[in-house]
């Protein structure tokens, strides 16, 4: 026996052992389907799908789009489970029960395992806000529903994705909920023809495809988590698996399409970015890449002999606990040291997390797997039962209890109450859209003695903030007035941001209310910078906003400028000739940390010097935004007021009062923060 045969029996003898599912191909007898072949090339491609995933986490140079791994997930899970499926159904040996007691082999020992060394350390490392998250998502992960909780979460005040230790478990559920609902498909399949199963699956494929490219565009977040806009790439699979594609006899072209296969799939890893939009059409780069591997594989290719090489069939027998460990280490590491992590941290977390990977798979995975533990259906399902019911219940004393803010001492516990501290209508009255306003559905603010509303106060998740600052002068002073706020919208008419496509009908609508005979006064607040910049600040994602109006896209920082001041004057001038007074509210200090949960650490550590921001760092991002200012104070007489003459009144820019936080994230004024301002306000009204 040559050392190529010798190598692949001790391959597949240590899959075997290992409780690798042995999967049959779709195309073979029934006495071959029922006997199984393994395909050492397609963990090989598991380690290709998995240490992208990996590597774009742990931000390694050059893997801006090794999110696409979990595609490749999707389209080997597909091709897999169809095959293991419709070949027992072929040899009539299938059961819906052996299936899900696999199902529950594979997946519950290590993803529990998982969650409880999680929750031990969230428990001591999360503040009570993330915590209470935590526990919300830990419920909905423990019912195999986080998709839809993470769905639900995404939105403009949504927390940092490093901030969710369980964000990757999105994909988990992503799979079980069509491992529920596939198999009954296939069943319901049984007694039709081949031809007629691809037809059915082919037709699937074309629905959830043509739903994935319409919500890219239409329902991002929907898009992005949910089983239907997902499930096409789960078809690319099952339609191979089902032999839909004749085998390949020539085999300089099983070659081909092997390396045009690595091609698509590296194309995808390192052309893609965080902002591709995907998955949509995107994503048929690293599904069919995944596709024409695991398709040119099974006659065998040079491709799919360096796949079955032993290191990358190692990394793909343990890629699942890879998959499960890897984030939550990042996540808690990266919370703890609130700083971008060292290559040498990144290099010691990777290490750790290929570590703990081999311990799960080699004391978890396979002992389950490989049903060393003899147990019954019933108690294997109920146990299953039995923890999902446990954890959930343990995530809800967390959530109920807000946290549990009493493991913290009282001082760290005031200054974490600052990150709730917002206006207390937010949800009702922030986050409008342009019909919002047509329909007469602002929030009133200020007197309620006054009869009806003089003022306007407009402008983004800034005005929101300044909002109790201005309510409670207009109180004092007998007005009442409307907010019309939406999240990333500064009042800039006639331009259009890339990330926030509501802004350009939102505003058309306010000012044909703030052009009302009623209203006499105008406020326009917002992040100014961030607009008249085109860039993030701090520990923001780093990205660039594309802005446009009817002059064209903004390409550069100049004409991001240039843009800017273009939608300022229009709005301005526009209010001005109608009569209207305006005032304009220069930029709060962007800290570029959440300054509460920093400030808490420090407070652990025994640190508490006052943290400040220089007043030259401010003054630096304000510099366009300040000129445009000025010319709008000159050319149109709008008044101006700068709250950094209040926050920045000692020379350095405070973001605490005697240790009280101003701020309740990175660059929101709490409530208490934007009372400070209530002194430059006075000759508004």
């Amino acid at each position: 026996m040559g050392s190529g045969s010798r190598f692949l029996k001790t391959l597949q003898q240590a899959a075997a052992g290992a409780g690798v599912t042995q999967v049959p191909m779709p195309d073979q007898t029934r006495s071959n389907a029922a006997a199984g072949h393994y395909r050492p090339d397609i963990d090989g491609l598991r380690a290709l799908a998995i240490l992208p995933v990996v590597f774009y986490h742990y931000r390694v140079a050059g893997f801006s789009g090794g999110f696409v791994g979990v595609d490749v997930f999707f389209v080997i899970s597909g091709f897999l489970i169809t095959s293991l499926i419709h070949g027992e159904m072929q040899a009539g040996r299938f059961s819906i029960a052996q299936f899900y007691e696999r199902r529950v082999r594979r997946i519950f020992p290590a993803l529990f395992a998982l969650l409880l060394a999680a929750t031990v350390a969230a428990y001591f490392i999360l503040f009570p806000t993330d915590f209470a998250r935590y526990a919300r998502t830990l419920m909905a992960t423990a019912a195999f529903g986080s998709n839809f909780e993470f769905w639900k979460e995404a939105g403009y005040f949504d927390a940092a994705a490093d901030q969710k230790p369980l964000l990757h478990l999105w994909s988990i559920a992503v799979e079980e909920q069509f491992y529920l609902i596939f198999p009954l498909v296939l069943w319901a399949c049984a007694k039709i023809s081949h031809l007629r199963l691809r037809l059915v699956l082919g037709g699937i494929l074309i629905a959830s495809f043509a739903l994935s490219v319409w919500g890219v565009a239409n329902a991002q977040a929907a898009t992005f988590y949910l089983l239907p806009t997902r499930a096409w790439e789960l078809m690319v699979g099952a339609l191979l698996a089902v032999g839909a594609l004749p085998d390949i006899r020539m085999h300089w072209l099983r070659e081909a399409l092997a390396l045009a296969g690595l091609a698509l799939l590296a194309f995808a890893v390192f052309g893609f970015t965080p902002q591709t939009p995907f998955p949509g059409a995107a994503a048929l780069a690293p599904c069919v890449g995944a596709a024409l591997l695991i398709y040119s594989g099974k006659g065998g290719s040079r491709v799919g002999d360096v796949l079955s090489l032993r290191p990358l069939v190692f990394i793909g027998l343990i890629s699942y606990s890879l998959y499960l460990v890897h984030w939550p280490l990042f996540v808690f590491t990266r919370y703890v040291v609130y700083r971008p992590l060292h290559p040498v941290e990144i290099c010691a977390l990777l290490a750790i997390s290929f570590a703990l990977a081999t311990l799960s798979w080699r004391f978890i995975e396979r002992p389950f797997r490989a049903g060393r533990f003899t147990i019954s259906k019933r108690a294997l399902f109920g146990g299953a039962v039995a923890l999902m019911a446990g954890t959930a219940a343990c995530a809800a004393v967390v959530f109920v209890s807000n946290g549990l803010p009493q493991r913290l001492n009282p001082r760290v516990r005031m200054i974490l109450a600052e990150e709730q501290d917002h206006e207390p209508r937010i949800q009702r009255c922030f986050g409008l859209t342009a019909k919002d306003v047509e329909a007469g559905k602002l929030c009133r603010i200020g007197s309620n003695a006054a009869q009806a509303p003089t003022f306007l106060l407009w402008g983004d998740s800034h005005a929101d903030a300044f909002l109790p600052a201005v309510s409670n002068v207009a109180d004092r002073q007998g007005r009442k007035g409307l907010f019309a706020g939406t999240d990333s919208c500064a009042p800039l008419l006639g331009v259009a941001r890339s990330d926030a496509g509501k802004c350009k009908k939102f505003n058309d609508a306010v000012i044909k209310l703030a052009l009302s005979p009623s209203i006499r006064e105008v406020i326009l607040d917002a992040r100014w910078a961030k607009s008249a910049e085109g860039t993030s600040y701090g520990d923001e994602p780093k990205g660039h906003v594309v802005m446009r109006d009817a002059d064209g896209q903004a390409s550069t920082q100049a004409a991001t400028n240039r843009m800017f001041l273009r939608g300022l004057s229009r709005t301005v001038s526009t209010l001005r000739k109608a009569g209207k007074k305006v005032i304009l509210v220069g930029s709060v200090p962007e800290i570029g940390y959440p300054v509460p949960a920093v400030m808490a650490r420090r407070s652990l550590a025994g640190k508490h010097s006052p943290l400040v921001q220089a007043l030259s760092v401010y003054m630096a991002r304000q510099h366009f935004v300040f000129y445009a200012f000025d010319e709008m104070q000159r050319d149109y007489g709008a008044k101006i007021i700068y709250p950094h003459k209040v926050l920045c009144e000692t020379g350095s820019c405070r973001v605490a009062v005697n240790g009280k936080p101003l701020y309740r994230d990175e660059h929101h004024l709490s409530v208490f923060g934007a009372m400070q301002l209530t002194p430059i306000l006075a000759g508004v009204f």
